[in-house]
């Protein structure tokens, strides 16, 4: 699957599975949150593990109940079909911000109008709504001409 990461499209490993069929195979999935944290007591952070799921928010979700696994958890993709909702935008900030989370920030269902925004707001991967090519939403990114972000 191509994505867009840190501005240049990419082939990524991590998909998401909405029903985890194979609760055996997690590698390289973004689960459901309820589906993630259901799969959490058998995650062992004191042992070694080779990695854990990535996880997927709705707009309402919050990171609250994935805080002690933040730093381990590779992919946090959120859903931004509907890219009014501010509440997405939160989110990316928040888990930046408070949360310090240094991995991967998807957005799935990003469109091209609101990319720059988005990158400002912690996101630094994009899984376009359908129809929409990653190679055309490059410029897209350079659309806002000042950086509202506190980097």
């Amino acid at each position: 699957m191509q994505i867009i990461k840190n501005r240049e499209v990419v082939h990524t490993r991590w998909l998401p599975e909405p029903d985890l069929a194979q609760p055996d195979a997690l590698d390289g999935r973004i689960l459901p949150l309820e589906a993630w944290l259901e799969q959490a007591k058998h995650f062992r952070l004191s042992e070694r593990m080779d990695e854990l799921p990535g996880v997927l928010l709705e707009p309402d979700d919050g990171p609250e109940p994935l805080e002690r696994w933040i730093p381990a958890i590779p992919v946090i993709a959120i859903n931004a079909e509907n890219f009014a909702d501010g509440r997405i935008y939160s989110l990316a900030f928040e888990l930046r911000q408070f949360y310090h989370y240094e991995g991967e920030i998807r957005a799935l269902g990003a469109i091209y109008d609101n990319l720059s925004m988005m990158e400002q707001c912690g996101f630094d991967a994009f899984v376009l709504k359908q129809g929409l090519s990653p190679e055309e939403a490059i410029p897209y990114f350079t659309e806002i001409g000042f950086d509202y972000s506190l980097r």
